[in-house]
C-alpha cells in the first residue's frame, strides 16, 4: 500500500516537473525569438548599410572628380554625384533617397544616403522600421586643365580615334560633351591617354583597353569656355585667291578667297591677326608656314585650315590683344558640315588654343603633331584622330609667355575621401 502511493507520486511529480519545463520554455520562447530576430535583421541592415557607404564613397569620388575642371559649378558637381549614387544604387538592387552638398572653397563633395528599412522579424515585437544610412565626403586640392572638350551634344563620335591613333594629354583633361553612348570613341587600337576623361554621355565605345583612365561618365555638359571672346574685327582684303609659289613674308590682314601656299615655298607670317574671309589656309606641295605670335581667324564659306602631309608648320598664338592665346579662332556664325584638317607631317610647334565651335578638326598625320609646343588646347565641334597620327597636348603653361584662356587654365588635382 505505501509503495503504490509512493509510485503514484512520483508519477505526479514528474508530469509535474515536464509541465513546469514547458511553462519556462513557453516564457522564454518570445524573447529567444526575438534575440534570433535581431541578429537576423542586423545583418540584413548592416550589408545594406555597407553597400550604401560604398555607393556614397564611390559617388562622392566621381564628383570630387569635377573640381579637376577649371570651370566646373556646384551644380554640375552636385548632378555628377545624384547621377552616379541613383545608377549604382540600381545596380546594386537597392534604394534610398540621395542628398548631396557642394563646398567650392572647401573643394569638397559630400553624399549621404537614407532610408527606412522594414525589418524581417522584429516588427512583430513593435520595431517595423529602422534608419539605414551612409555619408561619404570627398575632397580635391586645386583644379586641372580642359585640353580638349568637344562641343557637339547631340551626335555620335564627338572625340573619335581610329586606326591606331594616339591622344597624348598627360597633364590634363579630355571632355565629351556628346549625351550619346558612342560620343566618345575609340577603336582599331586606339588609345588616349589624360589626366582626366569625360563624358556626358552614359557609356563610351572602347576596343582594347583604349583609354587611361577609365572615363568618367554621365558628367554635366560643359558650356563653350570662350562662347564670350570676342572676334576680331574684319578689314578690307588685303588680297583676293592669294596664292604663294615663292618664298615671302605675309603681314597682317584680310585675306578674302584665301591664301593657298604650295611649291616648296617657305613662307613667314609676321606678328599679328590674320583674317581669312570665305577661302582657306591651305599649305600644301612640301610648302613650309612659320609664324610667331599670330591669330588667325576663319570666317564664312570655305574659311578652313588644311595643312599636306608633306609640310611643315610651326605657329604660336598671340601674346596680348583681342587673340591673346588662341592660335585659330573661326567664326561662330561659319557654315557647318566643313572640315579643318591637320595632316603634316611636321607640325612640331602649335602654340596656343585650337578653337573650331562650329566645325570638325581632323588630325590625320603620321608623326607627332604639337609635340614640341609649351601648350595646346583644342575646343572644337568635333575632334578625330585617324591613319594613325599621334597628338601631343602639353601642358607646360609656366614655360611661355603665351596666355592660357580663362576656363581651361592650368592646374592640379588629386581626389581622396576625406571622411
Amino acid at each position: 500500500m505505501a509503495w503504490g502511493s509512493f509510485h503514484v507520486a512520483l508519477k505526479r511529480l514528474r508530469r509535474d516537473e515536464r509541465g513546469g519545463a514547458l511553462m519556462v520554455f513557453g516564457i522564454a520562447l518570445p524573447a529567444l525569438i526575438m534575440g534570433a530576430g535581431v541578429v537576423i535583421d542586423y545583418g540584413i541592415l548592416s550589408e545594406q548599410r555597407t553597400a550604401f557607404q560604398t555607393v556614397a564613397d564611390a559617388s562622392a569620388l566621381a564628383a570630387a572628380r569635377e573640381f579637376r575642371l577649371a570651370n566646373t559649378t556646384p551644380t554640375a558637381v552636385q548632378s555628377v554625384a545624384e547621377k552616379f549614387a541613383a545608377s549604382s544604387l540600381k545596380a546594386a538592387n537597392h534604394s534610398g533617397t540621395i542628398s548631396t552638398s557642394v563646398d567650392l572653397r572647401l573643394m569638397t563633395v559630400t553624399v549621404e544616403i537614407n532610408t527606412s528599412a522594414k525589418t524581417n522579424i522584429m516588427h512583430m515585437f513593435g520595431t517595423e522600421m529602422v534608419a539605414v544610412g551612409a555619408k561619404a565626403t570627398a575632397r580635391v586640392m586645386g583644379t586641372a586643365s580642359i585640353c580638349v572638350i568637344g562641343l557637339e551634344r547631340d551626335k555620335n563620335e564627338t572625340i573619335h580615334l581610329e586606326k591606331e591613333a594616339k591622344l597624348e594629354a598627360p597633364e590634363c583633361a579630355v571632355y565629351s560633351n556628346s549625351t550619346k553612348k558612342d560620343g566618345l570613341k575609340a577603336m582599331n587600337n586606339s588609345q588616349l591617354r589624360a589626366r582626366f576623361i569625360c563624358s556626358a554621355g552614359g557609356k563610351y565605345k572602347d576596343k582594347h583597353d583604349s583609354f587611361t583612365p577609365e572615363p568618367t561618365l554621365d558628367c554635366p555638359v560643359l558650356n563653350d569656355p570662350l562662347a564670350s571672346r570676342p572676334p576680331p574685327s574684319i578689314g578690307g582684303c588685303s588680297a583676293t585667291d592669294l596664292k604663294v609659289t615663292t618664298s615671302i613674308a605675309l603681314s597682317p590682314g584680310t585675306y578674302c578667297g584665301g591664301i593657298r601656299i604650295s611649291k616648296a615655298a617657305t613662307v613667314v607670317m609676321n606678328p599679328g591677326i590674320y583674317v581669312f574671309k570665305d577661302g582657306p589656309l591651305d599649305v600644301s606641295g612640301g610648302a613650309s608656314l612659320k609664324g610667331t605670335n599670330v591669330g588667325i581667324y576663319l570666317n564664312g564659306k570655305g574659311a578652313v585650315v588644311r595643312f599636306d602631309a608633306d609640310t611643315t608648320i610651326d605657329l604660336t598664338a598671340p601674346r596680348d590683344g583681342v587673340m591673346a592665346g588662341l592660335l585659330f579662332f573661326e567664326d561662330r556664325n561659319s557654315p557647318m558640315n566643313q572640315k579643318h584638317m591637320i595632316l603634316s607631317n611636321a607640325a612640331k610647334v602649335l602654340l596656343g588654343t585650337l578653337y573650331f565651335p562650329q566645325n570638325e578638326l581632323n588630325i590625320g598625320a603620321n608623326k607627332p603633331v604639337a609635340a614640341e609646343s609649351a601648350y595646346t588646347i583644342v575646343v572644337a565641334r568635333r575632334f578625330t584622330l585617324s591613319a594613325g597620327p599621334t597628338m601631343v597636348l602639353n601642358a607646360k603653361y609656366a614655360s611661355t609667355n603665351i596666355p592660357v584662356p580663362a576656363g581651361v587654365g592650368p592646374g592640379s588635382t588629386a581626389a581622396h575621401l576625406a571622411r
